[in-house]
């Protein structure tokens, strides 16, 4: 909801709305002096494009509930699964905050594309679970072949959560030693 993305991204005062009991600092607040990720910003409505946009163009944010600025200093890297250029001639999208927002642009080409960026993936998610589960265990090559051959649609989140589930059903003979 706008109120969330508001209360998030923006921060509040204390009692700005029901259950606001403390004042609290937004993301662009937390990240001043540095960099803030906005994943999907492309689900983004109207309004918080607009808001969005202000805070790019003049630096400063207003929390929930106040009516002074803020300055912030922040580096904003977005992303999205939808191309902005389609938004914008859809009218989904502001041109305005497009261009703010595409100062540099990363294409990044789905998994399926990148073959061989899965094994090192698969590598990293074994890795981070086997440490968080607390045991050691390896892949058979065989399995990361076979994960190397799937389409993920999901991408890399799809391949995390697979490598997960297999961890986690541990010691599963030709696949997990």
């Amino acid at each position: 909801s706008d109120e969330l993305v508001d209360a998030e991204l923006f921060g509040h005062a204390r009692g700005a709305f029901t259950g606001a009991a403390i004042e609290r600092r937004g993301l662009f607040e937390e990240a001043h002096g540095g960099t803030l990720f906005l994943d999907e910003v492309a689900e983004l409505s109207p309004r918080a494009q607009a808001k969005l946009l202000r805070v790019l163009q003049e630096g400063e944010v207003r929390r929930l509930g106040e009516n002074h600025p803020r300055r912030v200093d922040v580096r904003v890297v977005s992303a999205t699964n939808r191309p902005l250029r389609d938004e914008v001639a859809g009218g989904r999208f502001r041109l305005d905050l497009r261009f703010r927002l595409d100062v540099v642009r990363l294409l990044v080409p789905p998994l399926r594309e990148r073959r061989d960026d899965i094994p090192p993936l698969v590598e990293h998610f074994w890795r981070q679970t086997m440490v968080r589960l607390r045991r050691a265990a390896r892949l058979a090559p065989s399995l990361v072949t076979a994960l190397v051959a799937h389409d993920w649609p999901g991408n890399a989140r799809e391949l995390q959560n697979v490598v997960t589930a297999v961890a986690a059903a541990g010691p599963v003979r030709g696949l997990v030693t």
